[in-house]
C-alpha cells in the first residue's frame, strides 16, 4: 500500500528538486568528486524515492560506493509504513565542518608521462628518412635497392637513440620535437618535389629525401627551442598534429578543385596547408582543452569526412573531363572541415580539465551548485541553478544559490 504524502509536501515540486540534485550529482560524478556526488544523490533519493530521478540517484550511489570500496548503503527505496525517512542535514555550500573523505583514485593526467615511447616512434621516422637519403644517394639509378635497407637500418638506429634520449624528458617535450621533425619532413619533401619538377625538371628520390631531411632537421631544431620552454601540453601537440595533417591533405584536395596547369602546384598547396595548420594549432592550442585521446577522435572523424567523397569519385570518374576531380576535391575539402567540427562537438566534454602540463593536478570543477561559482583552483564560472530545500515544518522551503565558492 502506498504511503500518502505528508501534510505540506508537493510530489511535483519534490520530483523537480530531485531532478536538479541528481543532474548536479551526475556532473560531480563525471568530475570524479565521489563524496560530493554521492551526497547530492542521497538527498535526491530521499526527496523523491519513487520518482524518475530515483533510479539515476541509486546508480550514482552504487558507482561511488564501488569507486570508494565501501559497502553499498543505499537509502531504502520504499519507506517503512507510516514513517518517512528523516531529511539529511546537508548544506551544500557549507564547508565549515570538514568531514574525512576517502582519497579518490588518481586523476588521469596527474602522473608523469615518460617520453621514451614517443621518442622511439619519432626517432625511427627521422632515422629512417636519413637512412633512405643515404641509401638512394649511393645507388641513385636503383633507389629502392639501397634506399629500403638504408631506411630500415636508419629507422632501427633512430628508434634506439630516441628511446635513450626520451627517458630524460617528459612526453610533451618529446612530442613537440617529434611533431617538428615529422611535419618539417613532410613539407620539405613536397617542397623538393615542387622545385625539382618545375618547368619539366626531373624528380629524383635522393632529392626528395634530401628536402625531407633538411625540413625535418630545421623544424626539429625549432621544436627543441619550443620544448625547452615547456609551454605545450601533450594535448596541445596533438591539436597541432591534427591541424597540420588536415592542412597537408586539404592542400591536395583543394588542388583537385583548382586543377592547376602544373602538377607541382599540388605540392605547393600541401606545403602551405601544412604550415598553416601548424600555425593555427600553435595559436589555438593554449586556448583549448584537448588531450591526445580527444584529438584521436577528432582526427579520425576529419579523415573519414575527407575520404568519403572518394567513394563517389570511383563512380563518377571520367577520363575525358576534370569535373569529377573538381567535385571530389570540393567535397573532400568540405568533409575534412565538417568531420573535424563534428569531432570537436561530440567530444566537447571529454577530459575536461585534464589538459595540463606533466605533473600538475587537473583543473577542478568543484564549485558548489550556484549561478556563479568559484572552483578551489581559483577559476570563476557560470553554473546552473543551485537549488536546495530547507525543511521547515510542516512545509519545505526552496532556495536558490546565486553564489557558491570553494577554497
Amino acid at each position: 500500500m502506498q504511503q500518502p504524502p505528508l501534510p505540506g509536501s508537493d510530489p511535483v515540486l519534490d520530483e523537480q528538486i530531485a531532478e536538479q540534485l541528481v543532474t548536479r550529482a551526475g556532473e560531480l560524478l563525471d568530475a570524479k568528486l565521489w563524496v560530493d556526488a554521492k551526497q547530492l544523490a542521497v538527498e535526491a533519493l530521499v526527496q523523491s524515492p519513487k520518482g524518475n530521478a530515483a533510479e539515476r540517484a541509486r546508480y550514482i550511489i552504487r558507482t561511488v560506493n564501488l569507486q570508494l570500496g565501501i559497502k553499498d548503503d543505499l537509502p531504502p527505496a520504499q519507506p517503512p509504513p507510516q514513517t518517512r525517512p528523516p531529511e539529511p542535514d546537508v548544506k551544500i555550500t557549507d564547508d565549515t565542518q570538514p568531514q574525512p573523505q576517502p582519497l579518490p583514485p588518481p586523476a588521469e593526467g596527474v602522473t608523469h608521462h615518460d617520453g621514451s615511447t614517443a621518442a622511439t616512434i619519432h626517432g625511427a621516422i627521422y632515422g629512417g628518412m636519413l637512412g633512405a637519403l643515404i641509401g638512394t644517394a649511393i645507388d641513385s639509378d636503383h633507389p629502392a635497392d639501397a634506399g629500403v635497407p638504408g631506411a630500415l637500418l636508419g629507422g632501427i638506429g633512430g628508434a634506439l637513440i630516441g628511446d635513450r634520449i626520451g627517458r630524460k624528458f617528459d612526453e610533451a617535450q618529446v612530442r613537440t620535437v617529434g611533431s617538428g621533425t615529422l611535419w618539417g619532413g613532410v613539407a620539405g619533401m613536397f617542397f623538393a618535389e615542387a622545385v625539382m619538377g618545375a618547368n619539366g625538371g626531373e624528380v629524383t628520390a635522393p632529392g626528395i629525401f634530401l628536402g625531407g631531411s633538411i625540413g625535418a632537421t630545421v623544424a626539429g631544431a625549432g621544436g627543441v627551442a619550443l620544448a625547452s620552454k615547456k609551454k605545450l601540453t601533450r594535448g596541445d601537440v596533438a591539436l597541432v598534429d591534427t591541424f597540420a595533417g588536415m592542412g597537408a591533405v586539404g592542400g591536395l584536395t583543394i588542388g583537385m578543385l583548382m586543377q592547376p596547369a602544373q602538377n607541382e602546384a599540388y605540392s605547393v598547396n600541401a606545403v602551405l596547408g601544412t604550415a598553416a595548420g601548424v600555425v593555427v594549432g600553435l595559436v589555438a592550442a593554449p586556448q583549448t582543452n584537448t588531450t591526445p585521446r580527444r584529438m584521436l577522435r577528432v582526427a579520425g572523424l576529419a579523415a573519414a569526412g575527407g575520404a568519403l567523397p572518394f567513394l563517389l569519385y570511383a563512380g563518377i570518374n571520367d577520363s575525358s573531363s576534370s569535373a569529377d576531380e573538381r567535385v571530389t576535391g570540393l567535397l573532400s575539402s568540405a568533409g575534412l572541415v565538417a568531420g573535424a567540427w563534428l569531432g570537436f562537438y561530440l567530444t566537447r566534454h571529454m577530459d575536461e580539465g585534464l589538459d595540463v602540463p606533466d605533473g600538475e593536478q587537473p583543473k577542478k570543477d568543484d564549485a558548489p551548485p550556484s549561478v556563479v561559482g568559484r572552483n578551489s583552483d581559483g577559476r570563476w564560472q557560470l553554473g546552473g541553478l543551485g537549488l536546495m530545500t530547507t525543511p521547515v515544518s510542516p512545509r519545505h522551503d526552496l532556495t536558490m544559490s546565486l553564489l557558491g565558492a570553494r577554497w
